[in-house]
């Protein structure tokens, strides 16, 4: 074990970060400052800023940061959301800008702060510009991890790196904190097997969800002045849209369905046919007159996962895992990046304590930081019929109770502001347990039971 380690000293030594999504970017700015070099590394060999990297097949699809994840972009890059509104992204008033369908009613709009909508390659590309320029910082593309570098005693000390497909090309780089961001694949979970380490225990939910997302030029006023539209699935019909303004004016539309007989079509033709019904009118008819700027993507998310690394009794020192490696939640909830900047604030407040014992100190926070967009996820999720696994009665009371919430949202302005607080990470979900909201909620509560097709 280094010296430093086993003192838990700050600002010496050197750490490798692997993977320069949203939460390798994140971690990589956590870790800067605390050690003497951070070096970053990504496995696609020239990430562009304006387009969609290979690595990241989700990237065309709408993505959102919410408030709360802004907060934290905000406290790691001072400026970002200023900078990126003055480069042409759109900050959308919320709730008074975005039209906001769940569960079949309309959120109240009230205006509760602003929003950030830009695309993923857009925003991942001026994150890495910021880091990148950071002087403690290397990033190193075209590379990818093949396995721990390990110390018996110390645990994990270092890396082995070798280009894509050329093994032979490997090389060690010492470090001694290693992060895992390398996706919902584990990688790093599986290394504790090949360290003589348990696996985490994991929490699966199989939502069989796919997407489709096509990028629009709109012509201006032809939406009206709404910023967003966001129609969530129900019971009986689990298909849902969101319709977003993102940088430069252009629109992009993701269309989801829960289940193979409502995955969207990604045939040009047929897009927009699988919306009607959803979008309103005006809306829909506005799209079909828009000029496409792209392609369709289509993308497939079988199933929300969540590694409890917290819950092991022993880990190797020198490793950890962030992002969807710990907790890869349903898109539809756009709480990936916030959970993820949520992560690296933990990550953070960690290392302020030094990195003796890190891993263990590291997931007890990091499990903090996910268990309530987990559990509102997976409840949201475990409400729909399509969704195998939840008792009827179970999946029947779930969906009565976020009607009845919906219901209130829609009438009463404070029902609008705790859900958003809750759906945002911007608050404590807690505020949705306030008695002037739970009376709200129970005077739109249905007894009857959930008949899937007639909500």
């Amino acid at each position: 074990m280094s010296a430093e380690r086993s003192r838990g000293r700050r600002g010496t030594g050197h750490a490798v970060v692997l993977g320069a999504g949203i939460s390798g970017l994140c971690a990589a700015r956590a870790l800067s400052g605390v050690f003497d070099h951070v070096t970053l590394v990504e496995r696609d060999s020239a990430p562009a800023g304006s387009g969609v990297r290979r690595g990241v097949p989700q990237g065309a699809h709408v993505h959102s940061l919410t408030p709360g994840g802004a907060v934290v972009l905000a406290e790691f890059f001072p400026g970002l959301v200023e900078e990126l509104a003055a480069e042409g992204g759109t900050l959308a008033g919320a709730l008074d800008e975005l039209e906001i369908v769940f569960f079949g009613s309309r959120l109240r709009q009230v205006p509760l702060g602003r929003v950030l909508q830009v695309s993923r390659p857009f925003l991942e590309g001026r994150l890495r510009e910021r880091v990148a320029a950071l002087p403690d910082v290397t990033l190193r593309t075209g590379l990818e991890a093949v396995e721990p570098l390990a110390d018996a005693p110390a645990g994990v000390v270092g890396v082995r790196l070798a280009r894509p497909g050329g093994p032979d090309s490997a090389e060690p780089v010492a470090a001694d904190l290693v992060v895992d961001a390398m996706g919902r694949a584990g990688r790093g979970a599986a290394w504790h097997r090949a360290l003589g380490y348990p696996e985490p225990p994991v929490q699966r939910l199989h939502v069989d969800v796919a997407y489709a997302s096509r990028r629009y030029q709109v012509a201006p006023g032809a939406l009206g002045t709404a910023k967003g539209v966001l129609i969530g699935a129900t019971q009986g019909r689990p298909r849902g849209a969101v319709l977003t303004q993102q940088e430069n004016d252009a629109w992009v539309l993701s269309l989801y369905g829960f289940g193979k007989g409502h995955h969207p079509p990604t045939a040009p033709e047929e897009f927009l046919g699988f919306a009607e019904g959803l979008l309103a009118p005006d809306t829909w008819h506005a799209l079909r007159g828009a000029e496409p700027l792209t392609g369709i993507s289509s993308f497939a998310y079988p199933a929300s996962l969540r590694r409890d690394f917290h819950r092991l009794r022993s880990l190797p020192e020198g490793l950890v895992s962030v992002g969807d490696a710990v907790c890869s939640l349903n898109p539809i909830y756009g709480a990936g990046m916030t959970v993820a900047a949520l992560e690296a604030k933990a990550l953070r407040k960690c290392l302020a304590e030094g990195t003796a014992g890190l891993p263990r100190r590291f997931y007890r926070e990091a499990a903090r930081a996910v268990r309530l967009p987990w559990l509102f996820s997976t409840m949201a999720d475990r409400s729909m019929p399509q969704v195998p696994g939840t008792h009827p009665a179970l999946a029947g009371l779930l969906a009565r109770s976020f009607r009845a919430t919906m219901r209130a949202a829609a009438a009463d302005a404070r029902v609008a502001a705790a859900v958003w607080d809750a759906v945002s990470l911007t608050g404590s979900p807690a505020g949705l347990a306030r008695p002037q909201v739970m009376a709200a909620v129970l005077r739109h509560w249905s007894p009857r039971a959930a008949v899937p097709g007639k909500d």
